[in-house]
C-alpha cells in the first residue's frame, strides 16, 4: 500500500516568490489593523460562538470537524460562508434544522453536506459571519454557533478559536500563496485557543511527534493539541440506505468521481478500504458538474463523496453510491471537557 507523506515544500519556486510577498504583505496590513483595533471583531451576545480554520488552502477535514462539533455542542447552528453558492442573500438558511433543505446550487456543498449528515441543525451561510451568529441566535435560538473555515475571519468574535493543522501537509510548505500555501502566516497560530491535528490517522508517530514540536513554538503557553482521526466511514447508497463502507467496497471494482481538494486521499481511502480503483475523473474543487460530464461516467460500482454528490442533479445522484467521512478526536473525554470550559 502506498504510504502518504507530509509535504515539504510550496506549490512553486522562485517565480512566484513576488506574487507571495505581495500577498504577505497584504495579509500582514489587516492583521495588524485588527490587532490595533482599527477594524473590529464584533462580538454578539447570547450565544456562544466556536470557531474552526486552518492557517493553509486546500482540504484540511473543516466538514466533518463542524459535523463533530455540531454533534458534541449544546443546541448548535453551523454557520459558513457558503463558498460557490450561486444565492446571493447576505443570510441564506440552508437548513431549518427540520429537515427543509435549500437545493444546489442555490446553497454551497459543504454546507449541504453538512445538512445533510445532520438534519436537525440550522445550516446558515453568510459572508459575513456575524450575521449569520445573529441569525442562529434569533430565528433559531441557537445556544451554539459553530463558525466553519473562520479562523481567518477575524470580524467575528468566538468563545473558541480551534486552528486545524493537516498531519500531511501542516504548515503549507512556509510560504505565502502563491509559492505556497499558507493563507496567513504561521505566527497567526498564536490564535487559536487549541488545535486539532487532522488526518492523525494517516501520519506515523514520529510524524505527528514533529508536528507537535514545531506547533509548540508557535502557540500561546499551555495551548492544548489534540489529535483528530478522519476517516471513511460509511457509504450511501443509490437508494438512500446507508452501509457501513468495508462491506461495500471490499474486492469491488469501483470508478471514482470528485471534484475535491485532495482527491487523491479520497483514492487512498477507498484502497484501504478494499475497492479496486478502476478509474478516477478528477475534477477541480468544488467543480459543477454537467449533465454531459457524468453520463459519459461508467463501469462497476460508481463512487463519489458526500460532499461531490450535492452538485449533482437528483438524477445522476440515483446512480453513485457517496463515501462518509467522520472526525474523531483520539482524546475525546479530554477534548470534550476543554471544549465545555
Amino acid at each position: 500500500m502506498r504510504r502518504i507523506e507530509p509535504t515539504d515544500r510550496g506549490l512553486a519556486g522562485a517565480f512566484f516568490m513576488p506574487l507571495s510577498w505581495l500577498y504577505g504583505a497584504g495579509v500582514r496590513a489587516r492583521l495588524a489593523l485588527y490587532g490595533a483595533g482599527l477594524l473590529p471583531s464584533k462580538k454578539v451576545d447570547g450565544i456562544r460562538v466556536v470557531s474552526i480554520g486552518n492557517l493553509t488552502v486546500g482540504g484540511t477535514g473543516k466538514t466533518p470537524v463542524a459535523v463533530m462539533l455540531a454533534s458534541m455542542l449544546e443546541k448548535p447552528a453551523i454557520v459558513s460562508r457558503g463558498y460557490g453558492r450561486a444565492s446571493v442573500e447576505p443570510v441564506q438558511v440552508v437548513s431549518d434544522g427540520k429537515g427543509h433543505i435549500a437545493p444546489y446550487p442555490e446553497a454551497a456543498d459543504e454546507a449541504l453536506a453538512c445538512a445533510e449528515t445532520l438534519p436537525q441543525v440550522p445550516v446558515i451561510c453568510a459572508p459575513l459571519r456575524v450575521d449569520g451568529i445573529i441569525a442562529a441566535r434569533d430565528t433559531f435560538c441557537a445556544k451554539t454557533a459553530v463558525l466553519d473555515d473562520a479562523f481567518s475571519h477575524l470580524a467575528a468574535a468566538r468563545d473558541k478559536n480551534i486552528l486545524l493543522v493537516d498531519a500531511l501537509d501542516p504548515f503549507g510548505g512556509e510560504k505565502p500563496l502563491p509559492a505556497g500555501r499558507l493563507r496567513e502566516p504561521l505566527a497567526s497560530a498564536r490564535r487559536a485557543d487549541a488545535v486539532l491535528i487532522t488526518r492523525a490517522n494517516l501520519a506515523d508517530g514520529p510524524m505527528l511527534e514533529k508536528i507537535r514540536r514545531r506547533l509548540a513554538g508557535l502557540l500561546k503557553p499551555d495551548t492544548p493539541i489534540f489529535e483528530c482521526a478522519i476517516a471513511a466511514e460509511n457509504i450511501i447508497t443509490p437508494a438512500g440506505e446507508t452501509v457501513a463502507a468495508e462491506e461495500v467496497l471490499r474486492s469491488a471494482a469501483v470508478t471514482l468521481v470528485s471534484g475535491i481538494a485532495r482527491p487523491a486521499q479520497f483514492e487512498e481511502a477507498v484502497k484501504r478500504l478494499g475497492g479496486v480503483v478502476a478509474l478516477h475523473h478528477i475534477f477541480a474543487d468544488h467543480h459543477r458538474f454537467t449533465d454531459r460530464e457524468l453520463a459519459v461516467v461508467t463501469g462497476g460500482l460508481l463512487l463519489t463523496t458526500q460532499k461531490d454528490a450535492a452538485r449533482m442533479t437528483q438524477e445522476h445522484r440515483g446512480r453513485f453510491h457517496q463515501l462518509t467521512l467522520k472526525a474523531a478526536v483520539r482524546d475525546e473525554a479530554a477534548f470534550a471537557a476543554w471544549l465545555s470550559n
